[in-house]
């Protein structure tokens, strides 16, 4: 039997993929979680040998939960399973990079499902060929995909990315945030080149994307 946790903040999403899963005798649905932050305390409650995880959640991505959960040692008999409705090298990579073990989008239908959930639970890498596909295409390098793995947001970026997301100035910023606006746009450059972004429009659909949000 292979004990699977739930995350995704959308309900009608759980309840289409516990009443999926039901039908399969050898898997079984032992917990849910609606954002990264409880993905990640469900976890290490339950331990479950799957953890299907969305994206896009309030409070904690997916991937930032996926890193949580991959990089914590009482969980190295957990693996993280992504179904998304993304299909960008960005986010496959960042997801691989953090832990992850497999990648479905989310029109997958259930015999590939239950195929992914059983290679992923022996441990083995599962990409459905869509994702495969993107993977595999031409593109132009990148230093973040060459061995930085894994970006990290600090705690002020993130701050300083709500704002903006708030539709902000680095004026305002720097007032709420109490810093200067220089140091304000030193720390919206620094984002934006650890996530090979190129404008603040980039970066705003990049977070909105994650779910983020000024109240988060």
């Amino acid at each position: 039997m292979i004990d699977i946790l739930l995350v995704d903040d959308h309900h009608l999403v759980l309840d289409g993929m516990r009443a999926l899963l039901s039908q399969e005798s050898d898997l079984k649905v032992v917990g849910e979680a609606r954002n990264g932050r409880e993905a990640v305390e469900k976890a290490k409650e339950l331990k479950p040998r799957i953890v299907i995880m969305d994206i896009s959640m309030p409070e904690m991505d997916g991937i930032e939960a996926t890193q949580q959960i991959c990089g914590n040692k009482k969980l190295k008999e957990t693996f993280v399973l992504v179904l998304s409705m993304y299909n960008n090298r960005e986010f496959i990579t960042e997801l691989l990079d953090a832990g992850a073990k497999g990648y479905l989008l989310k029109n997958t239908g259930r015999a590939e499902l239950r195929e992914a959930i059983h290679a992923v639970s022996a441990g083995q890498r599962y990409l459905c060929k869509p994702v495969q596909e993107t993977m595999d295409a031409p593109f132009r390098s990148h230093p973040r995909m060459e061995g930085e793995g894994f970006v990290s947001i600090t705690k002020r970026e993130k701050q300083v990315i709500r704002m903006l997301l708030a539709e902000k100035n680095s004026h305002e910023i720097a007032e709420a945030l109490h810093l200067s606006p220089s140091t304000v746009e030193t720390h919206r450059k620094n984002i934006l080149h650890k996530l090979d972004l190129h404008s603040t429009a980039g970066l705003v659909r990049y977070a909105m994307e994650r779910g983020w949000s000024l109240e988060n």
